[in-house]
């Protein structure tokens, strides 16, 4: 194998020798050129592709982005028609609901008569039943006014140590008989106790 066909790592120190056996520094000039060219051309193959993949990679999110914009548009189109048909729609519900408004309005003055006609009835029937009410109310004024008149009349008396029916009612000018109408809860046989009152009057 001659020094021209070897690669630059499997080169020895007997590569840079002249024909004649001696070191020779044009044969090393030779060889440490050649082996720079070789590392300077691996480098810039490898920043190429380092360089290729970088420029891939924005291409890719600028076509990327344009795809979004543009259905970002197609979007915002479809959202506009879409808008456009509600505003139609809600314009025809309005002009639906003012005639059917006129419409009910017609009805409800022809409700309205009917109703006034119907409040005049109910009227004169409730000032019917409202004069029967105070005629009511004067007649229970006048039984609960005979009851506190009865009841602020009647008198009570109260019973004292030893004594019975009959000396409670003797006290009071009252006889047994009208003692016992007076308090409906004695009788003739039953006894009072001291401090219990009595019903006079």
């Amino acid at each position: 194998m001659t020094s021209h066909n070897k690669k630059p790592w499997e080169n020895t120190f007997e590569d840079e020798k002249d024909s004649k056996g001696n070191y020779s520094r044009t044969v090393n000039r030779r060889n440490t050129k050649r082996n720079t060219v070789l590392t300077t051309s691996l480098l810039v193959i490898f920043i190429v592709l380092i360089l290729g993949t970088i420029g891939l990679y924005f291409v890719s999110q600028r076509t990327a982005s344009e795809e979004q914009a543009s259905s970002s548009v197609t979007i915002a189109s479809t959202t506009k028609s879409i808008s456009s048909k509600k505003t139609s729609h809600k314009e025809k519900k309005t002009t639906t609901k003012a005639s059917s408004v006129k419409e009910t309005a017609s009805s409800s003055e022809a409700s309205s008569q009917a109703t006034s006609q119907a409040e005049e009835s109910s009227q004169a029937q409730s000032t019917e039943s409202a004069q029967a009410s105070s005629q009511q109310e004067q007649s229970q004024a006048e039984s609960s006014s005979q009851e506190q008149s009865s009841q602020e009349a009647a008198s009570y008396a109260t019973v004292g140590a030893g004594q019975g029916i009959y000396r409670v009612a003797a006290n009071n000018g009252l006889s047994i008989s009208e003692l016992l109408q007076l308090n409906p809860g004695l009788s003739a046989n039953s006894t009072l106790t001291p401090g219990q009152t009595v019903r006079v009057k």
